[in-house]
């Protein structure tokens, strides 16, 4: 089913929207939008569990963004989610996605005042907004309002250009990550961190943290390192650079990797190929069209 009331509106503004259509062109602007709510959605997730080392199984999966009319007036286009059952809406938000919502509306707004970014605002998420108004000319222009709102925030060329000077310079974000020492630097308290996906990335430990980080290079082949604190991104893709601050370490046991179910009829070959050929050979050949014979002693024939 779908919930009635949107996470979004967004209302297409210009000569091209005048008829009240939507151009396939700027399709792709909502999918963009959707990007940035996903992304800032998980970003707020994990500032709420920072203990917890994974997102939500099926997280993306479960964000399903529909719209199924265009409104009168602009081309207005509500966004609402595809829910998966039942759920109790919580209050004043029903989850991250609803404060996603909120979160870039009130980020658009402050840049079209040309403020800086909201301290709210994941500094990760920023570079996004280059994917977010390609397809716009030059007078056409995006009003989007949150589920909650009455009003909404103009989205334009000259804002997404003070937006995306919010990441002119590195910028700071908080970081959880896990992965292998690779290397240490103990005179100047800096450590190599190798992740999952096999990028590494350098950073800095405080002199209490060095023995947790000696231990895991020490052990770095059965042990992994859990790194809360703070990192360093890059202002043109959004890419980690390096961990700047850590505010907790911890080692942990690597998780073993889970192998795919193997399918039943190789399940049933394996079966078949550990007993003895000898024990098949006293398996009557009909077996398969006189069962009720071998099982509960009928005759062979009866019914």
């Amino acid at each position: 089913m779908t919930e009635d009331r949107p996470i979004a509106v967004l209302k297409f503004n210009g000569p091209r929207f005048e008829d009240h259509g939507l151009d396939v062109d700027v399709l792709s602007e909502i999918a963009a939008y959707k990007r940035l709510l996903q992304e800032t959605a998980k970003e707020l997730w994990r500032r709420k569990h920072p203990d917890r080392r994974r997102l939500p199984k099926n997280f993306d999966a479960e964000i399903s963004l529909k719209f199924f009319r265009i409104e009168p007036g602009s081309a207005g286009v509500p966004l609402v989610r595809g829910a998966f059952g039942p759920r109790a809406p919580r209050l004043p938000f029903e989850d991250e996605l609803d404060e996603a919502a909120v979160l870039l509306q009130f980020s658009i707004q402050s840049a079209s005042r040309s403020e800086g970014p909201p301290r709210t605002l994941p500094r990760s998420i920023i570079p996004l907004f280059q994917e977010f108004g390609k397809a716009l000319r030059s007078e056409e222009f995006i009003v989007i309002a949150s589920g909650t709102s009455p009003s909404g925030a103009r989205y334009d060329s000259r804002v997404k250009t003070h937006i995306m000077s919010w990441v002119s310079g590195t910028y700071r974000d908080p970081i959880e990550l896990t992965g292998e020492v690779r290397g240490t630097d103990l005179d100047g308290l800096k450590f190599m961190l190798r992740l999952t996906d096999g990028r590494k990335v350098p950073g800095r430990f405080e002199p209490n943290q060095e023995q947790v980080v000696l231990e895991a290079l020490n052990q770095h082949a059965k042990r992994r390192l859990r790194v809360i604190g703070e990192g360093e991104f890059s202002p043109d893709d959004g890419s980690l650079l390096q961990i700047v601050m850590i505010h907790r370490v911890e080692l942990i046991e690597p998780e073993a990797p889970t192998m795919p179910e193997r399918p039943i009829w190789e399940r049933l070959a394996a079966i078949g190929a550990a007993v003895p050929v000898d024990a098949w050979n006293d398996v009557p050949t009909d077996l398969a069209t006189n069962v009720d014979r071998y099982l509960y002693g009928t005759k062979k024939g009866s019914h």
